[in-house]
């Protein structure tokens, strides 16, 4: 490849990514001004936000990770030029995506027994439950405007996506002062006030980016007919790539869930410092996702027109620059790492064991922004199924089970504590990082011969 054509290629990956990445950083902004303006009511309305957080998660991964369908289902047709195809994506992806919000309400709206069941405080069990009651009703909402942002980002338009998530972050400070403070005849609600100016923020999200597509010249031909019968066959390829990839993204999710069961028995420190090595790379994780979904557009994008010599340059641009993005976390996070810990604690014996568990993070900056780009890039393929699988191996089976293994029992090593979990993290991402590269790069030989034939 030559020079020209690989500076080409970056810079298109990379202004792909940047406004997924300041997206990103802003929809996590949303979570941390709620908890910091429910902290100023008072440590009940923290606790409710934090269960009713943690609880909200896995929940909300369900349709998002079905709709994250849409965009390469969308840049592959959008490379072929296929204008009806498109529109048809994106009217079935609407359709998928009322339901699923409606689902995820209706199970946040019936988690009662299940609250009573951990035998909270009654002041946290009542802010909870209103919480996650009153945030119920933005979810369909929300999932209507994920599969307008998939739509858009399918082609190649991600600078939308920034702009209403930093909206987004803009009303919901006011809105989260009226509804938790109280304003005039508003009652102050507390942690209960959250969720109804999240809801709030949810359907805003999504009026704003009806308002985008239906005024944009390139996007609003694809949403004249909205009144339109749902198609089964579209559904259903919405669903295949979907179901698995929100099946990988719940098992990636609900290992750290089960770390932080596990580790609850070993004392306040050692909580305090997984949560803030969590807490870090969890944010810095952010520039090898954004990079993983640029690398889905351009690769579905490229694989709908059919062109080979093209597909190939992308894919050896996305995994060199994700083998940089790697090293530059990795040798970021080597330089920085008391000051890092530094930001979240002064406590001396928390720092302390958070600086070890950082170089476990450190060591896996490369592996995790490898895996997390092929993982895109198979996306872009159209195949999740094979990301599913090396997930679930890679994250419970070795990840989880080698983690438990050394940390809580004698049976390999003394046993290690939280360092062992985190060792299982690292060899969970190796293990993934290598498969699903080698997945991958057959998957690849494969389809550009069939493009050859």
């Amino acid at each position: 490849m030559k020079r020209a054509e690989f500076i080409q290629e970056a810079k298109l990956l990379i202004q792909l990514a940047i406004p997924i990445f300041l997206a990103q950083i802003a929809l996590t902004s949303l979570g941390v001004v709620d908890t910091l303006m429910s902290s100023w009511v008072g440590t009940h309305d923290l606790a409710a936000i934090g269960l009713g957080s943690s609880i909200l998660l896995p929940i909300f991964m369900v349709p998002t990770g079905i709709l994250l369908a849409l965009t390469p289902l969308i840049a592959k047709s959008y490379g072929k030029q296929d204008h009806l195809q498109i529109r048809l994506f994106l009217i079935q992806g609407l359709w998928v995506a009322l339901p699923l919000g409606a689902i995820a309400a209706l199970v946040l709206l019936n988690l009662k027994p299940l609250l009573l069941s951990l035998s909270l405080e009654p002041e946290v069990f009542r802010l909870t439950l209103d919480y996650l009651t009153y945030i119920a009703w933005g979810l369909p909402g929300i999932a209507l405007f994920q599969a307008l942002r998939f739509f858009w980002e399918g082609l190649g338009k991600t600078l939308p996506t920034m702009l209403i998530s930093f909206f987004a972050l803009l009303i919901n400070i006011p809105l989260n002062a009226i509804f938790i403070y109280g304003l005039g005849p508003i009652e102050a609600q507390g942690a209960a006030g959250c969720g109804i100016a999240s809801s709030l923020v949810m359907w805003s999200m999504f009026l704003v980016g009806l308002g985008y597509v239906l005024s944009g010249f390139e996007t609003r031909q694809y949403l004249n007919k909205l009144l339109e019968k749902p198609n089964f066959s579209a559904i259903k390829s919405i669903l295949t790539l979907g179901i698995p990839n929100t099946l990988a993204l719940l098992f990636e999710v609900s290992l750290f869930s089960l770390i932080a069961l596990f580790i609850a028995q070993l004392g306040s420190v050692v909580i305090a410092a997984h949560q803030i090595a969590l807490s870090y790379s969890s944010l810095v994780f952010m520039v090898p996702l954004s990079l993983s979904m640029a690398v889905s557009v351009r690769i579905a994008t490229v694989y709908g027109q059919n062109n080979k010599v093209r597909l190939l340059s992308v894919y050896k641009v996305s995994m060199a620059i994700a083998l940089a993005v790697g090293l530059i976390l990795m040798s970021f996070t080597y330089l920085l790492n008391q000051t890092i810990v530094g930001w979240f604690t002064s406590d001396a014996a928390v720092s302390q064991l958070a600086l070890i568990l950082l170089f476990y993070a450190i060591a896996y900056q490369v592996f995790d922004s490898i895996q997390s780009t092929s993982a895109g890039a198979l996306r872009g393929l159209h195949n999740t199924k094979i990301t599913m699988v090396v997930t679930f191996v890679s994250y419970w089976l070795i990840g989880l089970g080698m983690g438990y293994v050394l940390s809580l029992t004698d049976i390999l090593v003394p046993a290690m504590g939280v360092e062992g979990f985190w060792l299982g993290i690292f060899i969970g991402i190796f293990f993934a990082a290598v498969i699903l590269t080698f997945q991958l790069r057959q998957l690849m030989k494969r389809t550009v011969l069939e493009m050859a034939s």
